[in-house]
């Protein structure tokens, strides 16, 4: 075979499978059922096509954007930032799309303050059962995440006085009510371990 007609029939081949095969766009999502939408190339109009995990026919949904060669898609799902993606409409193979949604700032702040909050009772069990050095370690790894949080301070404080630490106790409550000077009882445990011990700074 001469070099001319295996060009040809190298063209054909690609040729039969780009325009003669129809390839699938599979969209999977973490979190899963988020809607995805298709947005018009010229006028921006968003065109909700289904949910995750999604799986179309890329030469139906080409013919939805005025058979362009690419194709702008978003998955959104509420109390997460929407994910946008261009993708190629070229190639005659499958489109696989794995995604993981960012949840947005304000649902993460309400979600780690959940998380503190049931973490601060764990420690206040450790307490109880006065398993001091697991409760300070817990605290330890909760100041990591949430180091503008006085409570861990003042907890800590607590801790140590508890164990007649009274300096390292005194230590930690002026750090909570320096953090927030609107912590009532850390200000009242500074004050209180101040006058004990005569220190005035």
């Amino acid at each position: 075979m001469n070099g001319k007609k295996l060009f040809i029939l190298l063209f054909f081949q690609v040729s039969f499978n780009i325009y003669c095969f129809a390839s699938d766009i599979i969209i999977k999502s973490d979190p899963s059922d988020c809607d995805v939408y298709i947005i018009h190339p010229e006028s921006g109009k968003q065109s909700l096509v289904g949910k995750t995990p999604f799986k179309g026919d890329a030469d139906t949904i080409k013919k939805s954007t005025s058979n362009s060669s690419t194709m702008q898609v978003m998955i959104y799902k509420p109390g997460f930032i929407p994910y946008n993606i261009v993708l190629s409409l070229l190639g005659g193979v499958d489109i696989r799309l794995n995604t993981t949604l960012e949840v947005q700032k304000d649902i993460q702040f309400v979600q780690d303050y959940d998380l503190l909050v049931a973490d601060l009772f764990d420690v206040l069990r450790m307490v109880r059962l006065k398993d001091y050095q697991s409760s300070l370690q817990k605290l330890e790894m909760l100041e990591r995440k949430f180091p503008h949080f006085s409570i861990i301070h003042e907890m800590k404080g607590m801790i140590f006085y508890l164990q007649k630490n009274f300096k390292m106790a005194l230590n930690f409550y002026r750090k909570a009510n320096g953090i927030n000077p609107q912590n009532i009882e850390a200000y009242k445990m500074k004050t209180y371990l101040e006058k004990k011990f005569g220190i005035s700074k």
